[in-house]
């Protein structure tokens, strides 16, 4: 009986009382892996050339980073905020899965673009972003897939 945690036969539900915390562990680390690869891609985008210029320097190049960079700002913004809710024990299985779907979501968008943006070398298992555009593939599986989430969000609509 020391080994059991929680209530003997107790374990789905107890599962399930964690589960919007797992979600929004996972939408944080969907995140922040997705900031950390935009920041190594904007300092690519800054070293490498082409016809004599930076590449962030086109303006479609220019424009795509600035896109990235504010959706990773808007989804911090948001995931600050479900922490917070989290904390004083006030998160929501919806919000939670609203979290886990759009941040792992905005990661894989993220990751893709970053991938595009270094080229041939973006795929290559010797940069850091081809090898997280691979790994970051998962997080829109686990913890409840990604149609999974918006499932949950349309009952929540009355659907």
């Amino acid at each position: 009986d020391d080994d059991i945690i929680g209530e003997l036969d107790g374990g789905f539900i107890h599962m399930m009382q964690y589960l919007p915390q797992e979600r929004l562990q996972c939408s944080i680390v969907s995140l922040y892996h997705a900031d950390q690869i935009l920041i190594e891609t904007i300092e690519y985008c800054h070293e490498r050339k082409a016809f004599g210029q930076s590449i962030g320097n086109f303006q479609y190049n220019k424009f795509k980073l600035a896109e990235l960079v504010t959706k990773i700002d808007v989804t911090k913004a948001f995931l600050d905020q479900c922490v917070i809710l989290h904390s004083q024990g006030k998160l929501t299985a919806i919000d939670a899965a609203k979290a886990k779907w759009w941040a792992s979501d905005i990661q894989g968008e993220v990751l893709d673009a970053c991938v595009q943006l270094h080229g041939g070398y973006g795929y290559m298992n010797e940069y850091r972003v081809g090898r997280a555009w691979r790994d970051g593939r998962v997080q829109r599986i686990w913890a409840g897939s990604n149609e999974i989430m918006k499932e949950l969000i349309g009952r929540d609509l009355g659907f």
